[in-house]
């Protein structure tokens, strides 16, 4: 796996970088740290900070990235320069505290990284990750991903899924009944067989982990379990689709996630992992 880092600050530590470390123990993983010089700063400067940055890094080869330019079209630029299989942002404790970095949607939307993390706070995730799954994307990306971090960082896994659609007032917000689960389960539809396909994912990779089902609004359920769950890393999809409804609701609720989600968040593109 190649992974590319964004270096927006000046810091003691990187919980990236720690990040990247416990991730490299169990996975094949290569590190290229780059850094985005101000206008008042000098080439110097820019590698004193990459050199100080990549000595965190003690599991993984690292190579060292200077550049000029708005981060933004670099970032863009990187992902068509090279193949980088991860990028990994670093933001502070606020949500959205990375200034040179906003809005994130274009990265998100507009570029080729097959997997876009976004660390928050001083928190290391890896104890427990929500995996959100649409229920349509045929090649499980979102499930695979969950699994392979969920296996590196000895964390459990909760896949969750958000039935679009109102329920009664009473039953709002309230954890997913195990009979509703194993009605749906039983079924043949599309859903029902997803689900049973990410089921065997998750067991095949040996990790704890359960599935959830919900009713709702997608990103308000998500919301409550993240909060209800305490869960420090959420995995989304992000989807290819480029006309249409379906590209309309699920950029949106993309969007819309990136910028609510208190905690890690892994955006899995389509063709991730492959």
């Amino acid at each position: 796996m190649n992974a590319l880092v964004y270096i927006d600050q000046k810091r003691k530590e990187y919980p990236a970088l720690d990040f990247l470390n416990r991730l490299a123990q169990s996975v094949a993983v290569s590190v290229t740290l780059l850094y985005v010089l101000l206008p008042e700063e000098s080439q110097q400067q820019g590698e004193e900070i990459l050199q100080r940055a990549a000595r965190q890094l003690v599991s993984a080869p690292v190579n060292l990235l200077i550049r000029w330019g708005d981060p933004i079209n670099v970032l863009l630029s990187e992902a068509h320069r090279d193949r980088f299989d991860l990028l990994v942002l670093q933001s502070g404790v606020r949500r959205r505290n990375m200034p040179r970095l906003e809005p994130l949607d274009q990265i998100l939307t507009h570029s080729m990284y097959p997997m876009v993390l976004i660390l928050r706070g001083k928190d290391r995730p890896g104890r427990r990750i929500l995996a959100c799954t649409a229920g349509w994307e045929e090649r499980l990306e979102v499930t695979r991903a969950a699994a392979l971090l969920a296996r590196s960082l000895e964390a459990s896994v909760t896949l969750l899924h958000v039935a679009a659609g109102t329920v009664p007032v009473m039953f709002t917000g309230l954890p997913a009944l195990e009979e509703s689960l194993s009605d749906v389960l039983q079924t043949d539809t599309v859903i029902a067989r997803h689900l049973r396909e990410a089921a065997k994912i998750l067991a095949a990779s040996d990790v704890e982990a359960e599935l959830e089902l919900r009713r709702g609004a997608p990103v308000d359920e998500i919301l409550r379990e993240v909060k209800l769950g305490q869960y420090d890393l959420v995995v989304i999809g992000r989807s290819r689709v480029t006309n249409g409804l379906k590209e309309l609701l699920m950029g949106d609720v993309m969007q819309r996630l990136v910028s609510r989600v208190p905690v890690s968040l892994l955006v899995v593109g389509e063709g991730a992992l492959e």
